[in-house]
């Protein structure tokens, strides 16, 4: 087997999250070696061509154009490629043909070094996250999704802006399915140890509306321009930065719940490994009957398809 480069990431899919992955993490300068990968050989090599222009703004050393064979050797290899969501469709609608492309790339990938880390992006993520993980052969902690991780980003800005207090200072997490039954873990949210709901400027109609838009804001960014990127990039750069130093923050990241059996998002921590541990986060009766909802949908998505 090949020997492992721990600071070499490959991206599969050079369409337009994978190439603006590709450039967040030039630009963070966290890996050494970039991999782009994709099907349409002339538009990766374009995007390389691209990219290879502002290396020398940047502490990487090597971006290129690879096979599935070159990311074998990645500590990371972030799966990007599939259909891409149209206008007014639902993220569920492409799961036909990208479960097609999702486990022909995973099985591609075989013999995969151990040591590494398969990070789904491809949506719908959750569910992708599920097949990737039935069709490899490393352990389910080190096949991760994006999940609501940039939902979760969504809602603490929102709240941020009400509170006019930095985004980073806001402790809550939207759970779930990355999809329209996550919902938020408002009971659990807080700020400087204060409930956000003990906040006088915030009510229960808020958080309802502070949920309503994160849930849509990607139908309405779909709906303007085409496609949603540069908020996922930045998501999937801050995922390989806590796994290549070993962080150990937590994150709401797709993983596998034994209770549901399926990936949803719950609160986990990420190191150089993959994912530790889930935080058992405390849910009152209602958050536990919205997360109910989330895990039964995809069990019978997942069954039906």
């Amino acid at each position: 087997m090949n020997q492992i480069n721990h600071t070499k990431i490959s991206i599969i899919g050079a369409g337009s999250v994978g190439a603006t992955t590709a450039y967040t993490l030039m630009l963070k300068n966290i890996a050494s070696e970039i991999t782009l990968i994709d099907i349409d050989e002339l538009r990766c090599e374009g995007e390389i061509l691209d990219l290879s222009d502002a290396l020398s703004f940047s502490k990487a050393s090597v971006i290129k154009r690879g096979t599935i064979q070159d990311a074998k050797e990645s500590k990371i290899i972030i799966i990007c490629a599939g259909a891409r969501q149209k206008p007014g469709q639902k993220r569920e609608e492409l799961l036909a043909i990208n479960k097609k492309v999702v486990t022909s790339i995973v099985q591609s990938l075989k013999p995969i070094n151990p040591n590494s880390i398969i990070l789904v992006v491809t949506n719908p993520v959750d569910i992708m996250t599920y097949y990737a993980q039935q069709v490899s052969d490393l352990p389910k902690n080190q096949i991760i999704g994006t999940g609501t991780f940039l939902d979760t980003q969504r809602i603490r800005r929102l709240v941020s802006q009400k509170l006019e207090i930095a985004d980073q200072s806001v402790h809550a997490y939207s759970l779930g399915e990355h999809g329209d039954t996550q919902f938020v873990a408002w009971s659990s949210a807080s700020i400087a140890g204060k409930p956000i709901l003990e906040f006088p400027q915030i009510n229960k109609n808020m958080l309802d509306t502070f949920l309503q838009k994160a849930r849509e804001k990607a139908y309405e960014i779909i709906k303007c321009k085409g496609a949603t990127f540069f908020g996922i990039a930045a998501c999937v750069t801050a995922i390989c930065e806590n796994i290549l130093f070993d962080r150990n923050y937590v994150l709401p990241l797709s993983t596998h719940i034994q209770e549901f059996d399926v990936c949803m998002s719950m609160p986990v921590v990420l190191g150089q490994h993959g994912i530790k541990k889930i935080i058992k986060i405390n849910l009152n009766q209602d958050e536990q009957k919205l997360l109910k909802i989330s895990g039964e949908k995809l069990r019978n998505i997942i069954k039906t398809a």
